[in-house]
This record gives C-alpha cells, structure tokens and sequence, in this order.
C-alpha cells in the first residue's frame, strides 16, 4: 500500500510541468499558495474524517493523494521559483544553504514532534493538524510579493513551447545530457526513507531510536552539504560537484549497509549519505536559479522534473517491493550502484562537465 500511495505521489509530480507556464506568468506567487494551500487542506482533512467515519476507500485515498500532489506541483514550483526571482546568481548558493539549514531544523523538530503528537491525537488528528498547518501558511503568504520581471504577453502554448525550448537547446544541449543522468539519480531518490527503515528493522531490532538516529543524521548530512556549499558558492564548478556527488554517493549507500552494525557507525554512513545526495540536488536547483531569466525559472524547474519524476514513481515501485525481501544489504549495493552508473553517465557527457553560471 505504501509503494502504491508513494507511486501515485510521485505519478503526479510528474505533471509538474503542466503548470510551469502559469508559475511564470503570475504577477505575484503568493496567488499560487493562497489557492493551493487552503484546496490541499481541505484534500487532507477529507483523509482524516475518513478514516475516522469509516468512508476512506483505498481508491478515494488514493484520488486524494493525487490532489494533493498535483497542488504541490504549483506551490513547489512556486516556491522554487522564487529565489531566482528575488536574489542575484551570485546568492543563490548561499540562500540555498540557509533554505536548507532551516528545513533540515524543521524536518528534525517536526518528526520528532510528529510522533509525540501521533501518540496524543493518533494518525486521523496528525492529518488535522497538517490541514491547519497548510491553512496557516497560506495565511502567512497573504504579505508575500513574489513578482517576476514583467514579459510580453503570450499565449500559454507559446509559454509552453519555450520552456521545453530551454531543456531541449543550447551549446552540447546540457539541460538534456543532465535530464538523462536526473532519470536514473529519480529512480533511487526514496531509496534513503525505505532503506534507513529496513536498515533500522533488520539491523537495529533491539535499538528502539535506531531509525530516529540514522534518519537524523541523514537530514544533518543534508544540512552541512547546504551549508559548505553555500559558503563555498562553487557557481563556477557546478559539473565537478554534480558528478562528485552522483560518484559519492553510490560509495555512501554501499557503505551505509556495510558497516558494522553499530548505531554510531550506521549513522557516520547516512550523515554521508545526506551530504552526497543533497549536495546534488543543491547544486542542481541553484544552477537552474542562476542560468536562466527570472521569468523561465518555474518552466525550467517544472520541464526539468519530469525526468526524475517519471523514474520515481516507478522506482518506488520497485524499491519497496525489494525491501520486502528484508535484505539491507542487497538491496543498498543496488541502490549505490545506480548513482554510480548515474555519476560515470556524467563523467562522459561533455555539457554536465563544463556546467556553471
């Protein structure tokens, strides 16, 4: 049920670029959060009576998972959008670290206050709670203004075009080469969730905040990579990170189910886990800040996701079905060994080497 929930999730983001178009065209963003925020609250508070009255279905949930994450689709967009908008090339680096020191702090405290809460109000409320979360942010985006350089008028196929336009051309067309090596990095971007909980399970049966930790130390990871990289703002060198990080962390999940099981020693390899994959995924949103016009950030981010979204959808398929077969450690060396295959895609393609801004 989880690989079908997760695979519809991802099934939708798919879709994303769909409304790249409209993210672009919008004078202020904030009218994207102030209409899709409120819309999925209401899609999870439906979640939460229904599985409080006896009327969640598993096709109704999953029609309502699909809502949600078709919403997302705008707000992420948006929100992804808008540091391209609002800081120069030469901030994005930075503003990337602190955007992901804060959501780190928030995943870690909200996790943990997520399960403290779920044994007070169990999962109905913990949906409830999420609906008056996203009610309350759209309530804070009501003094955003988020506006794109004005554009000439255009049509939304026009828009659309032009966007696909950005992927598709270029000196050595890099955005496509990197749209190949994103499709095989998507396959295995829910490895780390589904790993770290076979991980815990099987190797930490008796360690009852073995999963925290280990779960922990991956969202740390992630934080530092920001967080150096930030400081660092290697805008010049973006392919060498890129291809470091695809090559360190297929090396990183081998090694997170080859140590000794011992928590302190699991959590060293998932804190490097973290720090591979984000510095990655950091590393590639920044340069699509940083390469293009304010105004095509959102086609760009929104085109450039259906790559990776197409192959994450089925990779969590085929992922929690593996998990099934409780072996950590196969299953780790396959996951390592596709963002090795991923890494030594990049080493041959001459655009993702030379890739900066």
């Amino acid at each position: 049920m989880i690989g079908a929930v997760l695979f519809v999730e991802y099934a939708c983001y798919t879709a994303t670029f769909l409304v790249g178009p409209f993210v672009d065209r919008v004078r202020n963003q904030r009218t994207i959060f102030l209409i899709s925020y409120p819309i999925q609250a209401l899609a999870v508070a439906a979640i939460g009576l229904g599985a409080r009255y006896g009327f969640l279905t598993i096709p109704l949930l999953l029609a309502l998972v699909a809502l949600i994450s078709l919403l997302w689709d705008m707000s992420w967009a948006a929100q992804n959008a808008a540091p391209g908008i609002l800081l120069t090339p030469d901030e994005q680096f930075a503003a990337s670290g602190v955007g992901g020191a804060i959501g780190g702090v928030l995943t870690i405290a909200g996790y943990g206050a997520g399960g403290a809460l779920l044994l007070l109000v169990g999962g109905q409320g913990g949906m409830f709670l999420y609906a008056a979360l996203l009610v309350a942010a759209a309530a804070l985006a009501i003094p955003l203004r988020i506006a794109p350089p004005p554009s000439p008028p255009t049509s939304f196929r026009a828009s659309f075009t032009d966007g696909w336009r950005l992927v598709l051309s270029g000196p050595g067309r890099p955005l496509l080469q990197l749209a190949s090596v994103d499709a095989i990095e998507g396959f295995f971007v829910s490895a780390a969730p589904i790993l770290i909980t076979l991980v815990a399970t099987v190797e930490y049966p008796g360690s009852p905040l073995g999963y925290g930790i280990l779960f922990t130390a991956d969202v740390v990871g992630g934080v530092v990579a920001g967080l150096v990289l930030g400081q660092w703002n290697p805008r010049h060198r973006v392919g060498v990170i890129l291809i470091g990080s695809l090559l360190a962390s297929g090396v990183a999940y081998i090694a997170s189910v080859s140590v000794p099981s011992i928590v302190l020693l699991g959590a060293a390899a998932w804190f490097a886990v973290g720090v591979t994959t984000t510095a990655y995924t950091s590393s590639k949103f920044t340069f699509f800040r940083g390469a293009v016009a304010p105004d095509q950030i959102g086609r760009l981010f929104s085109n450039m996701y259906l790559f990776p979204g197409i192959a994450g959808s089925l990779g969590a398929l085929v992922i929690s079905a593996a998990a099934v077969q409780h072996d950590p450690t196969r299953l780790g060396f396959e996951v390592g060994g596709g963002f090795l295959a991923a890494g030594a895609l990049a080493i041959l393609l001459p655009a993702i080497r030379r890739m900066r801004y």
